[in-house]
């Protein structure tokens, strides 16, 4: 697409608000509170985990933590423009009950780790799951709902993140703290064998059957798309913000609980469970406010999307500087609360927008490179690069870098805001 092209009217058709839209929301939303919960139970397992061998930890360093985030992350934007690429290609349901089924495995492999290595493997090779599932979930749901739903609905596919991640806090504090951490990744991953079932309960719908004028006579995109893809000027600035807000949440939800014990003094199984409780709250009110309200106000601004990402996640990157500052107890939930809601607010909007700028025929490929650019330049440097910081210069420093990373997201959204063209009367 153009930049110079005019931004396409809302299609006039109604949005058939069946049963099998509501269903694919509801099955998506539900496997994508599993995909965070696996994937940050092991952030609250830290403290266990850097115990001593003898202690029944692992022994881990700070870095090699920060690493088994990374990792994972790596392997899974790597693959995930294969993934992408197969998603505009073949049947998506089988795509998708593969990639539940896979990476639940794999989390619950984890229980057997013996050492760094060992438990590096398992967590990295998860991301091939969880890479299928990202690229295929949000190019169905565009295909369920026309385009004057879709900030709301990916809202709430994307308050399954926080949730889901709270949920993962949870178990690893919970479980963690009671059995071990042996225990507590099979209870994080055995769920997923068991809903990926429901998978094919949904209908593969047809592509861009929710977007006016669109046609399924294009050919699937090639590998040379996958590059090409960077010439879209409005979804290439729309990925570059979505990267640095990634680094930011990415990194506050890896340290915290970890932060929380070692730099306040306020650790333990309440100290991560209240620290759950805050993720799932403000997930559920930041998401749905920031859907709601830029769905509201792109019926007058075109650019509605990328100003509520760029206004809400500059606005966190106070608040993530008073966590710092602010002695242990309340203030520090205060401000955590307020940091969670603010980042939590653009996740609705900013994948509405990917799927607006992308073609039908070409959502699976581009959500994909999305993915692959928001890591690689994203949390993957940025949480090894805050456990660095923690080393050299102390943890309260590394926690207040992470402002750093919101002010750049807002910054760019701000700007990409701007470039957008009018829309077309």
């Amino acid at each position: 697409m153009n930049e110079t092209e005019a931004v396409a009217k809302a299609p006039a058709h109604p949005q058939t608000l069946g049963r099998t839209a509501w269903l694919a929301l509801t099955v998506l939303s539900s496997l994508n509170l599993l995909n965070y919960a696996d994937r940050y139970v092991i952030s609250s397992l830290l403290p266990t985990l850097q115990k001593p061998v003898e202690e029944g930890g692992l022994a881990l360093t700070d870095g090699e933590s920060g690493w088994l985030y990374s990792a994972f992350i790596l392997v899974y934007t790597l693959t995930a423009p294969i993934f992408g690429l197969l998603a505009d290609r073949v049947h998506r349901l089988h795509m998708l009950a593969f990639a539940v089924a896979f990476w639940s495995l794999l989390t619950a492999a984890g229980a057997w780790a013996i050492g760094f290595w060992s438990l590096l493997l398992v967590r990295s090779v998860s991301g091939l799951g969880e890479a299928a599932y990202a690229s295929v979930a949000p190019a169905l749901l565009a295909d369920e709902f026309a385009p004057s739903l879709r900030s709301r609905v990916m809202s709430i596919f994307n308050a399954a993140i926080p949730v889901g991640a709270a949920i993962g806090f949870t178990i690893g504090s919970v479980v963690g703290t009671t059995f071990g951490w042996r225990p507590a990744f099979m209870v994080a991953g055995g769920p997923g064998l068991l809903l990926a079932v429901l998978i094919y309960l949904l209908r593969d719908p047809p592509r861009g059957g929710m977007d006016e004028h669109a046609t399924n006579t294009h050919a699937p995109p090639t590998w040379r798309n996958l590059v090409t893809m960077w010439s879209n000027a409005r979804w290439r600035r729309c990925t570059l913000g979505y990267a640095a807000q990634t680094a930011c949440f990415g990194s506050l939800a890896f340290w915290t609980p970890l932060y929380l014990d070692e730099a306040k003094g306020m650790g333990g199984a309440t100290s991560g469970s209240i620290f759950g409780g805050i993720v799932v709250v403000t997930g559920l009110v930041g998401t749905m406010a920031g859907g709601w309200w830029s769905d509201r106000w792109s019926r007058t601004q075109p650019s509605a999307h990328l100003r509520v990402c760029a206004i809400s996640t500059a606005l966190a990157a106070p608040f993530i500087v008073l966590t710092v500052f602010a002695p242990p107890g309340v203030l520090v939930w205060a401000s955590l609360s307020m940091s969670c809601l603010l980042l939590v607010m653009s996740t609705g909007p900013v994948n509405a927008q990917l799927v607006d700028v992308l073609q039908p025929w070409e959502r699976g490929t581009g959500m994909s490179m999305a993915i692959l650019a928001l890591h690689v330049i994203g949390d993957v440097p940025g949480v090894p690069l805050v456990g660095e910081i923690s080393e050299w210069f102390g943890f309260n420093a590394a926690f207040a870098s992470m402002a750093v990373f919101a002010l750049l997201a807002g910054g760019v959204w701000w700007w990409a805001a701007l470039r957008e063209p009018p829309r077309v009367a």
